[in-house]
């Protein structure tokens, strides 16, 4: 048996597979981090409610991964891989970032008939929608990326039989402004920080900014924005409707770096809930609007993943993936 724990900057979610790589998973529950003090003791008494005995652990974080050691971006949780393993008291253990977990759950857009161990598809559970058709270009990378409490990004790329995936910290790169309203943003956001990143603007936190900039108001949280701007016109669907454009930027940038010709798949936790208000945010004019590569762009197609355990899932294929073998540790 096999734990999996996609940690976010607000929650977590777990799951435990008996049977890989075709394994469903069992035992799901989604909490806050805040309810736990530590990761070990959210491990312990997720294994002590389940009376769960595993033999291994995937952990997908969302923070940089830096030997054993894991920082989270947007929480505050500190610890080592080791000493979660051994509070679940798993004989190896797997630290991976989480936006690696997410791009290898979308493993079948790239390997559909694969005999490699890659999931046969989340769309048969309706958890990916295609939200514009394009024309996917043949071994080529394809990017993940999505808003939640911070910015995720990664690319899974086609690796003869097999997929690899660029790991990194697109969430950090320069927030580029596009127009006046941005530059505005970016220039408050600069006073209070310095240096902006795109995860500034946007994620959750950057959303109550957007709003804050615009309006003054500094009370209202990403969730109260986003039912509002559903409700109706207002400050609320500006500010989503900046986030989602600039969102856009972020994703024509990603794709143009990573060479993306397979398209672009967005996860991540706030895009889902705003998608009736994507067609006329003006996200796929930006998106497209990008100079001489303007068509590269405009023949992606998109896709959206609003499978909340997406994470875990990945977590099965990282599992058995041959570029990640090296990421197995054993628990000393």
């Amino acid at each position: 048996m096999m734990i999996l724990a996609d940690i976010g900057g607000t929650n977590i979610r777990l799951a435990v597979v008996q049977d890989q790589p075709a394994a469903q998973l069992e035992l799901v529950e989604t909490l806050s981090c805040q309810s736990c003090p530590t990761i070990e003791d959210m491990l312990a008494s997720y294994q002590a409610r389940h009376n769960i005995q595993a033999e291994s652990l995937v952990l997908a974080v969302a923070a940089e991964m830096q030997g054993d050691d894991v920082t989270i971006t947007n929480n505050s949780w500190q610890f080592q891989g080791v000493s979660a393993a051994r509070s679940c008291g798993v004989s190896r253990y797997m630290l991976i970032n989480d936006f690696v977990a997410q791009a290898l759950a979308q493993a079948d857009l790239l390997m559909p008939h694969s005999s490699a161990p890659y999931p046969s598809g989340p769309d048969e559970a309706g958890a990916r929608h295609l939200i514009r058709a394009g024309v996917a270009q043949p071994q080529t990378p394809l990017l993940v990326s999505g808003p939640g409490t911070g910015l995720g990004v990664a690319a899974l790329v086609p690796a003869g039989d097999h997929l690899t995936v660029i790991e990194g910290e697109g969430g950090h790169v320069s927030f580029a402004a596009r127009n006046e309203t941005e530059r505005n943003i970016l220039d408050a956001l600069q006073k209070r920080w310095g240096h902006v990143s795109a995860e500034r603007v946007v994620s959750g936190p950057g959303l109550e900014s957007i709003y804050h900039i615009i309006t003054g108001d500094s009370g209202r949280t990403a969730a109260e924005i986003g039912v509002a701007a559903l409700a109706g016109p207002g400050p609320d669907r500006q500010a989503v409707d900046i986030l989602l454009t600039a969102f856009a930027t972020v994703l024509a940038n990603a794709a143009l770096n990573f060479g993306a010709g397979a398209g672009i798949v967005i996860a991540g936790g706030i895009v889902p809930k705003l998608r009736d208000l994507v067609p006329k945010s003006g996200f796929f004019d930006r998106l497209g609007d990008h100079g001489r590569r303007s068509r590269f762009l405009n023949d992606l197609p998109l896709y959206l993943s609003v499978d909340p355990y997406a994470g875990c899932r990945g977590g099965i294929v990282a599992a058995n993936t041959v570029a990640l073998s090296h990421r197995w540790r054993v628990t000393s």
